[in-house]
């Protein structure tokens, strides 16, 4: 029986040039209606004569592409190095610096970093500390809060001025879809303050690294 199966598949190539296996009507060469399993496999990873990598469309038709194609792609979805001006004179309610809306075509990893500039509204001169912050928001959702307290006392000073910077980085895996990320900050301690601007050093950034593997 063994010998008859193996002689009509013959004959099947010979004279349709194509084999379906559980199909009466291949379209290709070899057409199998079902899961196929290979027993023992070689690794090649380090192998250079190895460099494509099978791969099938929708249909099951197998093929390949070149392991060089593979690879992880890097999409800026903003770039801001001036931020708006933004007062704020409140000690407990932070205000909306910049937001920014993104889409991604499929779930990426996204990396974030700002670098925003602060002046006070008005020298600082009663010897108290003022706590300058600014906080990362993705969705909605606090992700990075950054602080700088800075002293402001007989011993070091106490007619506070200047600029400062609050600066930070967050990597986030987001899935497809449109995202917001947003900066706001405040300055506690009764200290009227300004963030954002276009001063040297501003920074807000957003980058997408979809895995194409």
């Amino acid at each position: 029986m063994k010998k008859l199966c193996t002689i009509s598949i013959f004959v099947a190539i010979i004279t349709n040039a194509q084999v379906g296996i559980k199909t009466p009507d291949p379209t290709r060469t070899l057409d199998v209606n079902g899961t196929s399993r290979i027993r023992t496999l070689t690794d090649k990873s380090n192998d250079k004569n190895y460099d494509q990598v099978l791969t099938t469309d929708a249909s099951g038709n197998v093929e390949y592409v070149p392991k060089s194609s593979l690879n992880q792609q890097y999409v800026e979805l903003f770039h801001l190095k001036t931020l708006p001006s933004t007062l704020n004179n409140s000690n407990t309610t932070a205000s909306t610096i910049s937001t920014q809306s993104i889409t991604l075509a499929k779930k990426a990893l996204v990396i974030i970093n700002f670098s925003v500039p602060i002046n006070l509204s008005n020298t600082a001169s009663d010897g108290r500390a003022r706590i300058l912050i600014t906080h990362l928001l993705v969705d909605g959702n606090t992700s990075v809060r950054s602080s700088n307290i800075y002293t402001n006392s007989t011993s070091t000073g106490t007619n506070l001025f200047g600029l400062f910077y609050n600066t930070g980085s967050y990597f986030i895996e987001l899935a497809a879809g449109t995202h917001s990320i947003s900066l706001e900050g405040f300055c506690m301690d009764n200290a009227a303050c300004t963030q954002g601007g276009n001063l040297p050093g501003t920074n807000f950034q957003a980058t997408a690294l979809y895995n194409n593997y």
